[in-house]
């Protein structure tokens, strides 16, 4: 992929926003260890640009799950998105399915756990909002798609502008689309899912990130904490000011006489999303200075908002991660990427 194609997709993704519903997880920082762990015995390398998918009984949403040592590895080697930015991690894919299900592994190194996106820092009289997550971002076309086969997300970007905030993310044609599985450690996997996104013609020429919704869904998602003069936090947790996060049900109105100098409430309520947006199961966990992220949905989910899989058929996508971001650092992979089934 070029440089610029993957700029516009976390750009619009800070403007906007890559199986079964994702609830019930606990936070990733909870997680069993052992859900890390590498699996026993060193599975087989994959073939160049290519992610080769084994056949298995049963898939689940274990990083260590015996039948990693079987699927190949396809080692991407990710490129900064902007001239002059340093080079990413190696990610280490894996991808098994089932009758149901296709379940994908991503390992890439991280030295820091980000877990603080727009969190809020008490200094004893105001607070201030810093800090930021890691992501990995999975794009596939939504049928059938000759441009983006061989040109991979580059064919979605729209960049001919000297203006970066105008770039977006899409096609021309309504009956073009694409399915984003958008993967975000403080957002998303506490509560055990990917946000699922779609891409499609731009609706409002003044809003680059309007070509990009998020798919449709019934309850659930995380919410902004903030309060009516974006001054502070509305809600803390009931759990006590150390949370790392603010899982929906817990969360009480903001109490600044509990708050110690350099206490940090977490910038978003979180719940799992109900619907076509809550379709990819995750579990991502970091430890040792990686992270690993196993994501699972459904090979079919019946929502026109999300790509099919149809196995033997090939299946072209996209990859992008982000170190404690966004906007331009971020990397990815330089080549268009097909899964294959065996």
């Amino acid at each position: 992929m070029k440089h610029r194609m993957f700029v516009t997709v976390v750009l619009l993704t800070l403007i906007t926003l890559v199986a079964a519903c994702g609830g019930g997880a606990q936070p990733a920082s909870s997680q069993p260890a052992a859900d890390a762990a590498q699996p026993q015995a060193a599975a087989p390398a994959g073939q160049p640009n290519t992610l080769t998918a084994v056949k298995v009984d049963a898939t689940v949403l274990d990083a260590a799950a015996a039948y990693w040592a079987d699927a190949p590895v396809l080692d991407v080697q990710t490129k900064a998105a902007k001239e002059g930015n340093p080079d990413g991690p190696i990610v280490k894919l894996q991808a098994a399915y089932d009758g149901e299900s296709i379940v994908i592994r991503s390992e890439w190194a991280d030295p820091n756990e980000s877990l603080s996106k727009a969190a809020w820092t008490w200094d004893g009289s105001a607070f201030a909002k810093t800090g930021d997550e890691d992501r990995i971002m999975i794009a596939w076309p939504i049928g059938n798609n000759a441009d983006f086969a061989s040109k991979g997300c580059t064919a979605a970007c729209h960049n001919l502008s000297a203006n970066e905030d105008e770039w977006w993310m899409g096609s021309e044609d309504a009956a073009v689309r694409y399915d984003s599985w958008h993967w975000k450690s403080t957002r998303t996997n506490p509560v055990g899912y990917s946000d699922d996104q779609w891409w499609s013609v731009l609706t409002d020429p003044a809003d680059p990130g309007s070509s990009r919704p998020s798919d449709a869904k019934d309850s659930g998602g995380y919410a902004d904490n903030v309060n009516e003069d974006a001054s502070g936090p509305k809600f803390m947790s009931s759990k006590g000011t150390k949370e790392q996060f603010i899982l929906a049900g817990d969360e009480v109105a903001i109490d600044t006489g509990a708050l110690a100098t350099a206490d940090i409430i977490p910038g978003y309520v979180l719940a799992a999303a109900v619907g076509s947006r809550g379709d990819i199961e995750a579990n991502g966990v970091w430890a040792d200075g990686k992270w690993i992220v196993v994501q699972r949905r459904a090979l079919n989910t019946s929502h026109d908002d999300d790509t099919t899989f149809i196995p033997p058929k090939p299946m072209p996508f996209g990859l992008a991660v982000v170190d404690n971001g966004g906007g331009l650092p971020h990397t990815v992979g330089p080549d268009v990427l097909i899964l294959e089934w065996q």
